[in-house]
């Protein structure tokens, strides 16, 4: 549900640890590139690397954070899928909260299907997730990113990394490129439990999972798990100051199928419309489907 938009005043982290600033409208995250290679020098919008924010209206759901944490500490590889509005990113910025260990993340854009762009973010995300990459890797970037040299040197920078960190790629469905999509397979292939993968997918992943799912390094979290109870919705409902009959609740989960866009939808509606609550204990809300 929740999505990644930069805020009025951008922060732009180099990849040498240097922050400047810089000041836009309103925009949207992800600046566009013009070059088919972002440089070691070159400057990332911080809200590309850092975890959105979580809505004051978002309800805590521990079923879900539980799922995602156990889902990390076991599988190299974690896929979260659903049509858009299922809650993906605002499960994950929960999970992240509440997450011991390093997060280190990134929000994609179609931009990213440039090699360098893509590998040059990575880094920047794992730097600013406080992840130390020797100098060397810096040097092999000054190339051509995305190469074979690059790609060699930074699997065994992440390999030798403890504690482990936690790289999450939001929107992993806009990553097509195969060179882009092969080379993140290779890094993924070779750290060992020096990195762990967890990616928000509308779809899934253009990755070989079939391998993963093979090796049982693969842990899939699909629409159905996503989907809010009817205790999960009454106290999203709640958050809005609406509050149901474990009937209207029923009927509001089977009318959405938990679906997270479509309840917040119908809370925000009978937030405006109280009195479209009826007594026969259905809720006339077109709009929440």
């Amino acid at each position: 549900m929740a999505r990644c938009t930069a805020p009025t005043g951008w922060r732009f982290v180099g990849y040498e640890g240097v922050v400047s600033m810089a000041t836009h409208g309103t925009s949207r995250v992800g600046t566009r590139v013009r070059r088919s290679a972002v440089s070691v020098g070159d400057p990332v919008p911080a809200a590309k690397i850092t975890a959105p924010g979580v809505p004051e209206w978002a309800v805590q759901r521990p079923r879900i954070t539980k799922l995602i944490a156990e889902d990390v500490r076991w599988c190299q590889l974690t896929v979260i899928t659903g049509p858009p509005g299922a809650g993906k990113t605002t499960a994950l910025a929960l999970w992240a909260v509440a997450e011991p260990g390093i997060v280190a993340w990134l929000c994609l854009d179609e931009f990213a299907n440039r090699p360098g762009v893509f590998w040059s973010y990575v880094v920047a995300a794992l730097r600013e997730s406080g992840v130390t990459l020797p100098r060397t890797l810096a040097a092999a970037m000054r190339g051509r990113v995305g190469d074979h040299v690059f790609l060699l040197q930074l699997a065994a920078a992440l390999a030798a990394q403890d504690p482990p960190v936690t790289l999450v790629l939001d929107d992993l469905h806009l990553l097509t490129a195969p060179k882009v999509l092969d080379g993140l397979d290779y890094v993924l292939r070779n750290v060992g439990p020096g990195l762990r993968l967890v990616a928000s997918s509308r779809m899934d992943p253009l990755l070989p999972v079939h391998r993963y799912r093979r090796a049982g390094e693969l842990a899939e979290i699909r629409a159905s798990d996503l989907a809010f109870s009817a205790a999960e919705a009454g106290l999203l409902l709640a958050r809005h100051g609406s509050t149901l009959t474990a009937g209207q609740l029923e009927y509001l989960i089977q009318r959405t199928e938990g679906w997270a866009a479509g309840l917040r939808l119908a809370a925000v509606s009978l937030d405006a419309h109280p009195d479209r609550t009826s007594s026969s204990g259905s809720l006339p809300l077109r709009t929440a489907c």
